[in-house]
């Protein structure tokens, strides 16, 4: 269900900000990381392998079984990710592209809680709950 027209003020000024976002730095940087590890076809089967350890200690968890050794050698296994050149590029310009996306998704959900622009404390996290009524003000 479209709540907003298709012809709507905000969503014209969203498409802008959609266009800011491609012509920006940050996102062509993080484009450009991630192109290049889908280049590599090395650095998606490290990673592919990753991932299905990560499930298969998922698995083990939910069992019960899950040993120390086992969180040591998925901690191993991701910092050698995280220290490879395509691989580490690629995790960090996923990060920071959520990063984004989670900041302007902030920003605009802070907008619509309060009525109006949220100042910068508004926007601080608090370790509480963010409607404040959990009785934690």
């Amino acid at each position: 269900m479209e709540t907003l027209s298709p012809n709507s003020a905000i969503l014209e000024k969203t498409r802008e900000l959609c266009s800011m976002i491609l012509q920006s730095g940050e996102y062509q940087e993080n484009v450009a990381k991630i192109d290049a590890f889908f280049k590599d076809d090395d650095a998606q089967a490290s990673y592919r392998e990753f991932a299905q350890l990560g499930e298969e200690l998922n698995k083990k968890q939910q069992g019960g079984a899950l040993e120390p050794t086992d969180i040591e050698g998925y901690e191993a296994k991701l910092a050698a990710l995280k220290e490879d050149t395509v691989t580490g590029a690629f995790m960090g310009a996923e990060e920071t592209l959520n990063g984004i996306v989670k900041q302007i998704s902030k920003q605009v959900g802070k907008t619509l809680e309060l009525g109006r622009l949220p100042e910068p404390e508004d926007l601080e996290e608090s370790g509480c709950c963010s409607s404040g009524g959990c009785g934690c003000d």
